[in-house]
């Protein structure tokens, strides 16, 4: 028999370290042609960090997000970062990208004035132009200012970096510590068919809504949101690295045994975006990466539960624990 049930789960998920203590850096150097080098140590392996940071890096200067090139070839080379985890680099680096932009302003303004012999408060930053404010005919684009500065011995340059708050400590009767730079949040609603022969339960529809702070890049955030649902979806159903836990000798060490979603066990996707900017972060916006794939479990196990009334208690949801729940519920 196929029973039909929904599920619901409401989440929210910490921007950075919990208690602080995560600082990043970033740097913006002006080239000989006028472009710019971002530099920064915050890794990107598919979340979209090198677009966002140049899209802020973008937004701060009022540039083109093509005249901006990132770099973070390695660790050595590259300003500091924390790391990329715990869903901060949108929020930490990003900030720190931003107070490079304003450095790198600062640092413009210096070299212009020198180059056009007007005092560095009588000028005015447009884009890639520097013009004096009441004669705008003394005036050099970021090119000059490059050309200028790179073959005359000059360096303009601008450093940034961002703490939300140092290491905080953690309260030894309580627990207490503040607890992250921001808190994004989730729901997700899962309807699902069970079939009570098989224990097969088959995902028909999930609709989620995503609270982001600012969304920075609709694109990225909606692909973030399906990926991370689908990885949702494999540690619900399918993944099982020790089969037989608490046993061992059992797992699995390779993809013939550890079974993930394919493009052919996606279920209609319905997600939404709700945009409430966050007062301490880019331009408002939040981290949120893992997030995406925090919902799904235990919406899933509520709708399995909606349809069937019985309680999975451990993950995956694999036929035979739904087999197994539901005799023990009949007897």
């Amino acid at each position: 028999m196929i029973k039909k049930g929904r599920g619901i789960s409401a989440v929210m998920h910490p921007t950075g370290f919990k208690g602080g203590g995560d600082p990043d850096q970033a740097t913006i150097r002006l080239k000989a042609d006028g472009s710019l080098d971002l530099l920064v140590g915050a890794v990107d392996y598919g979340q979209g960090a090198k677009t966002v940071l140049r899209q802020f890096a973008s937004e701060a200067l009022n540039l083109p997000l093509d005249k901006i090139a990132l770099h973070n070839a390695g660790t050595d080379d590259m300003p500091f970062s924390t790391d990329t985890a715990a869903s901060r680099v949108t929020f930490i680096a990003g900030n720190a990208v931003i107070d490079a932009a304003k450095n790198f302003k600062e640092s413009v303004l210096n070299y212009a004035s020198e180059l056009l012999a007007v005092p560095a408060e009588e000028l005015v930053i447009d884009g890639d132009k520097v013009y004096k404010k009441d004669d705008s005919s003394v005036t050099a684009d970021f090119a000059t200012l490059g050309a200028a500065s790179n073959w005359g011995g000059g360096y303009i340059v601008g450093n940034g970096k961002y703490l939300h708050c140092p290491g905080q400590p953690t309260d030894p009767e309580t627990g207490a510590v503040e607890f992250a730079a921001a808190m994004a949040y989730a729901v997700c609603i899962v309807d699902v068919e069970v079939d009570t022969e098989t224990g097969f339960v088959d995902i028909k529809k999930i609709s989620s809504a995503y609270e982001v702070g600012t969304c920075v890049n609709p694109l990225l955030s909606e692909g973030q949101i399906d990926g991370g649902t689908m990885m949702g979806v494999g540690m619900t159903m399918s993944e099982d690295l020790f089969p037989k836990y608490p046993a061992t000798d059992m797992a699995v060490d390779n993809f013939t045994d550890y079974i993930i979603p394919t493009s052919a066990d996606i279920p209609i996707l319905k997600s939404v975006i709700v945009e409430m900017p966050d007062a301490n972060g880019p331009y408002g916006a939040k981290g949120f990466g893992e997030m995406s794939s925090n919902p799904q479990p235990p919406a899933i196990v509520n709708a399995i539960y909606d349809a069937v009334g019985i309680r999975i208690n451990s993950l995956p949801a694999t036929p035979d624990k739904v087999l197994a729940e539901l005799e023990a519920k009949q007897q």
